[in-house]
């Protein structure tokens, strides 16, 4: 079989097909390594790769699950993250330490990642290539024909390939969308926005940047995560390699997300664009005022795009080639795994019944749907919630909330998978992943429909944004499926943070208090974690050690200097 396209999503499902029998031949018209975005991993995105890994015995695929496994195996030059920060701005202002959150990477959680994606991508062409994939780079893509024996694959220049069956996972200019007219226009997606970005050194830490105030210090510092600066119509990301005391890297990925009808494109290159925008936020200015970009800026149209159909007779389009709606919350790659542990099996199902019929993957073009319209609804919220920080506080609040539920379900569905082996126990995963692996009680979905429909109705000027905020905030108050120690329905309380003590208590209100189907999630999402928690099959706890022992000050010198050089 053929895939088109050699970034995560082509290299992990080519490894996963190939280690399991499959020819595959992986095509791609550029060559790495080479720059790309979708940097920031998330915990539901690294229990995915562990389930990847270790449902298509591709074990390679668990070194990128988590920190310290990505720092030892794959490479030294990306970034920790232990926290999602958000700072809200307002143009011309100081930026008020008391509207912030931070969602902290629990310590019961292996850190999360910075992917330096030159590194990560090469890696895993390498791991494809080591299962048997043949790769075919600078190998454009042309035209496809489908007929009932197979798909003839046409390069621009020499022979067509022929294969069985041809996955689209290149992105935007997507050969089969483009050969069956496959776009909606005007896409379905109801946000709209636009970027510019590139890597830069000489960015502060934002910690470094402001006074200190020490009722106002988040559990974790900002420049050890994902940091998002929002304000009223966009948001700005800081992803630093650099973060960490083994860091090889002094570079920070940056970018600007802009709604284009309030932001049209200036005349003016990106690189003044962002520095004009900037120095409307003075804090956010002064993070960036040493900073120099280390490539050429990329500036982009509107985003959005989407698929009318992602599934046909011998045909997929996957990942970015069947729709994008913005890099907010980081699920691009967590989409892509999804879509690879449902088609994988699948397609190896077809291969060996030689019976490519198109509702054996009807269930693929539901997921993937199902996703872009999940997350068109969560970023379109957000971008509209961000004109007034209480509207915005509720968003962040039910992200968190349905976030949490998702990283318990894929928490329970690996743990049951590794344990028996038997598909059969995430029948359940897959039911749900569709609507973004939420749980399957149905006031938190009425919970999320009401915070939808309730931006909407202030995007069009018919909801007061301060009366709205106040009805959602008083309806999460009063809903019974948030775990009451972590505060994500306390609105005096802008982080969450976890203890021993907060994860015992969480455990009785599972078992006591919470409705069923959520207090059977929470408990059993914990307790296969904690279980799973010390083993060598799924964590380095060495190197974890190693990581920590280098940020202390007269041990950590000598460590610091041996992680750098790898």
């Amino acid at each position: 079989m053929a895939i088109l396209g050699s970034g995560l999503a082509g290299t992990i499902l080519g490894a996963c097909l190939a280690r399991n029998g499959v020819r595959v031949l992986l095509l791609d018209a550029g060559k790495h390594p080479r720059f790309a975005i979708g940097e920031s991993t998330i915990p539901h995105m690294s229990m995915m790769l562990k389930l990847v890994g270790e449902r298509y015995q591709v074990p390679e695929v668990k070194y990128l699950s988590n920190f310290e496994l990505a720092q030892e195996n794959v490479t030294r030059r990306g970034g920790i993250k232990r926290n999602f920060g958000y700072l809200y701005h307002r143009e011309g202002l100081r930026q008020n330490s008391r509207e912030t959150h931070q969602f902290p990477i629990p310590k019961i959680l292996a850190a999360e990642n910075h992917f330096f994606r030159e590194d990560t991508d090469s890696f895993m062409l390498s791991v494809a290539k080591k299962y048997g994939v043949t790769v075919r780079e600078q190998t454009k893509i042309v035209d496809v024909h489908v007929d009932e024996q197979g798909v003839d694959v046409i390069p621009e220049a020499g022979d067509p390939y022929r294969a069985r069956y041809v996955v689209d996972a290149s992105g935007f200019r997507s050969p089969l969308a483009q050969k069956f007219d496959l776009r909606q226009r005007p896409t379905r997606l109801r946000h709209h926005s636009r970027s510019l970005f590139t890597h830069m050194e000489g960015v502060l830490p934002y910690e470094a940047t402001v006074p200190k105030r020490r009722h106002d210090t988040p559990p974790t510092p900002w420049s050890q995560g994902t940091l998002h600066h929002v304000f009223h119509g966009g948001w700005l990301w800081a992803i630093p390699f650099d973060n960490h005391p083994g860091a090889a890297s002094t570079l920070c990925s940056v970018g600007l997300n802009l709604d284009p009808r309030l932001y049209p494109v200036p005349d003016c290159s990106p690189e003044e664009e962002f520095r004009q925008f900037i120095a409307k936020y003075p804090d956010m200015g002064n993070q960036f005022r040493n900073a120099r970009p280390v490539r050429d800026w990329v500036r982009t149209g509107r985003l959005q795009y989407s698929s009318k159909q992602t599934v046909g007779y011998r045909w997929c389009l996957t990942s970015h080639a069947a729709g994008f709606v913005d890099p907010l919350y980081s699920r691009g790659l967590l989409n892509s795994l999804e879509i690879i542990n449902a088609l994988g099996w699948r397609l190896l199902d077809a291969i060996r019944d030689d019976d490519f019929d198109v509702e054996r993957f009807a269930y693929v073009q539901q997921l993937e749907q199902g996703l872009l319209d999940f997350n068109d609804d969560l970023v379109a919220s957000s971008y509209t919630s961000w004109e007034h920080f209480d509207l915005w506080d509720v968003c962040y609040r039910m992200w968190g909330i349905a976030q949490g539920m998702s990283v318990f379900e894929s928490i329970r569905s690996y743990a049951e998978y590794r344990d028996t082996h038997d598909p059969a126990v995430l029948t359940r995963l897959e039911r749900q992943a569709p609507e973004g692996t939420v749980s399957e009680y149905r006031p938190v979905h009425d919970m999320l429909r009401r915070v939808h429909e309730s931006m909407r109705e202030v995007r069009a000027g018919g909801a007061d944004p301060a009366t709205t905020a106040a009805e959602l905030m008083a309806d999460l108050r009063e809903a019974d499926f948030v775990p009451p120690v972590f505060g994500l329905n306390d609105p005096e309380l802008r982080w969450t943070t976890t203890s021993p003590l907060k994860i015992m208590r969480t455990l009785w209100w599972a078992k006591h208090e919470a409705p069923k189907e959520v207090g059977d999630l929470t408990y059993e999402g914990l307790t296969f974690f904690l279980r799973k928690r010390l083993s060598r099959r799924e964590y380095d706890l060495m190197a974890e050690l190693k990581h920590t022992a280098a940020g202390w000050p007269v041990i950590g010198r000598p460590l610091r200097s041996l992680l750098a050089k790898g």
